[in-house]
């Protein structure tokens, strides 16, 4: 006799990117084992295709997720996970308020830490959908442009590449794939119809000015954030927290 199966709930999100809700049932032993042994694993790539996987699996409608802006992937996942293990999670802060002086071996004062680890709690419903209205047509002159996509969980490397490195050609790369057309009076120029080496060379022809409007895109993208305000068990003091990513809440 065959084990019974058991029937599981199908929720509802609504994510920036697309006009529909999207509907998804919690993830399973299996999948949060996935995720566990990924996380150990300390390994950003492997952490962000297990991700993907758990994602695609718990999704009940057909979604691309190699289309959705990252952003939205780290959302859709908080509320997978909140809705499969616990709406609770629980991330550490190290308190920094000022306590007292106290004098090194030079002889100088120096501010005393509290330096507490706070457990912070935050309810991830609470957490509001991040605002994507960040303009993504950049007009470089009067009458030509560059039309760009927010970063998908393919290209989410790429942007901390960009944060960490002065290399211009991981920039040239992270806007090249994340360019779908340039303009101008005269018509549309398609990235996919246009050479790398070409792409390039265009970006190379563009002023300090000009540049920065395209990075200035990538630097400003929408994020998952959540203010809380905690207060420190040991010295008191109050503190008003800003959480912004999965690592914030998942730390």
């Amino acid at each position: 006799m065959a084990l019974p199966k058991i029937d599981l709930p199908i929720h509802e999100l609504k994510i920036v990117s697309l006009p529909e809700v999207v509907r998804f049932r919690p993830f399973l032993v299996k999948e949060e084992k996935l995720l566990l042994m990924a996380l150990q694993s300390d390994d950003e790539d492997t952490i962000l295709k297990t991700i993907k996987q758990v994602i695609n699996n718990c999704l009940v409608d057909n979604v691309d997720i190699d289309k959705i802006p990252i952003f939205d992937i780290e959302y859709l996942f908080l509320n997978i996970r909140a809705r499969s293990i616990g709406e609770k999670v629980e991330s550490y802060f190290v308190c920094r308020n000022v306590v007292g002086k106290s004098t090194n071996e030079q002889g100088e004062e120096e501010d005393e830490f509290c330096l507490h680890m706070m457990p912070v709690e935050v309810n991830i419903l609470d957490i509001k959908p991040p605002i994507a209205d960040l303009p993504s047509k950049i007009y470089l002159t009067k009458n030509i442009g560059i039309q760009l996509e927010y970063p998908n969980i393919r290209t989410f490397k790429s942007i901390k590449n960009m944060t960490l490195s002065d290399d211009n050609e991981q920039v040239f790369e992270l806007i090249y794939d994340c360019t779908d057309y340039v303009f101008d009076d005269s018509g549309v120029y398609y990235r996919k119809e246009s050479s790398k080496e070409e792409f390039f060379t265009f970006l190379d022809s563009l002023t300090q000015e000009q540049f920065d409007k395209i990075t200035g895109f990538f630097e400003n993208l929408p994020i998952i954030e959540h203010d809380v305000k905690h207060v420190c068990q040991k010295c008191g003091f109050e503190h008003e927290l800003h959480m912004e990513g999965l690592t914030d809440f998942f730390t």
